[in-house]
């Protein structure tokens, strides 16, 4: 399975230089031309779309949901070029794209934008969320607006909603995982973000970041013994296929962001503005429901193909978690500030 993505991301990557290669011979420009909002004279506006998650994930899948939307309702003045699998760049740089205006839209994990904005840390608080369903509300609700707005602010973008990334889960080759007693020496790839591995070293592992494309190589070799994502990507990526245990209990619940360049949105007209953020919405409610189903639909394949075993942690196992980890919190204000830090943990309480 993961030999069949990578032959299909090769592919998709060769069609694409191809197509740039095409392009500036034929304009005598560079391949940032072709990232950037173009208008032509009949006043359609072209927009790049970009994120990591290959074309067959569910954010691969709804990003051409969205495309075919947005396209359709704005009657062919709005046209995306959809790119994902980091065919632009890596996360961070599609976001460091979308605040400078050379990338138009961006869907990026939290833990990057907390990298361009000190505020998006707060979503990274441990064992706060525990099911999609509140994560949804907190996100669509006062909350997740003021937060939005203070990612502009900070990163200078347009924000226009939080998808789905995942349910942050632990998954291990060793053993199973029922307290944090049981973490104690296993090594466990996390991003490059201090908070993360916090969290991990707290509860007794040893953080060990690594670029997420060569974690499956990792993980085969024995380089780390597990990883923290969510039960879709841990599918997807064929991560299965070299862990063997998956412990049900969302360590954190992880927002996508979904911005534009303030340039880019200028571009559009006021009514295009309003049909691509009525889009926007349709597009993060498709991606949730996907992510949903796949979660649910995988773990069953999980289980019965790859033999993972599952296990979910009682109230006072889950509550050894949390304890563990109760020193990231002072972290986390440091960063974010308490503000929205006490605005996160209200909206919590009020779920």
């Amino acid at each position: 399975m993961k030999k069949s993505w990578q032959r299909k991301s090769m592919l998709a990557m060769a069609l694409l230089s191809m197509s740039l290669l095409i392009f500036t011979a034929g304009c005598g420009g560079n391949s940032s031309d072709k990232k950037a909002a173009s208008t032509d004279k009949q006043g359609v506006v072209t927009l790049s779309w970009a994120h990591g998650s290959s074309p067959e994930d569910r954010l691969g899948k709804a990003s051409e949901n969205f495309k075919k939307n947005v396209e359709k309702k704005s009657k062919g003045t709005i046209l995306i070029n959809h790119y994902p699998a980091n065919q632009l760049g890596s996360e961070r740089e599609v976001m460091e794209g979308v605040s400078l205006g050379s990338i138009d839209c961006g869907v990026i994990s939290s833990a990057v934008v907390a990298g361009f904005s000190k505020s998006v840390n707060v979503t990274n608080l441990p064992y706060m969320i525990e099911n999609r369903q509140k994560g949804w509300k907190i996100y669509d609700g006062p909350f997740g607006q003021k937060l939005g707005a203070l990612t502009e602010k900070e990163g200078g973008w347009k924000f226009l909603g939080w998808a789905e990334n995942s349910l942050r889960q632990f998954s291990n080759s060793k053993r199973e995982i029922r307290t944090p007693a049981d973490m104690a020496g296993l090594k466990i790839r996390t991003q490059e973000n201090d908070v993360h591995m916090k969290i991990v070293n707290d509860l007794g592992a040893s953080a060990t970041p690594i670029a997420f494309g060569e974690l499956y190589t990792a993980l085969q070799q024995g380089t780390v013994d597990g990883q923290e994502n969510g039960v879709a990507l841990t599918y997807s990526m064929g991560f299965a296929e070299v862990v063997k245990y998956m412990t049900l209990l969302p360590h954190i619940y992880d927002p996508y962001i979904v911005a534009i360049s303030k340039e880019s949105w200028n571009k559009l007209s006021p009514e295009q503005q309003k049909i691509f953020q009525e889009c926007v919405k349709e597009f993060i409610k498709d991606e949730r429901n996907l992510n949903e189903q796949n979660d649910k639909e995988f773990l069953s394949i999980m289980e019965k193909k790859n033999g993972l075993k599952t296990y979910t942690p009682t109230a006072a196992e889950a509550a050894q978690f949390k304890e563990a980890t109760k020193d990231v919190e002072p972290m986390i204000r440091s960063k974010a500030g308490d503000e929205i830090v006490d605005a996160f943990k209200k909206a919590v309480a009020e779920s």
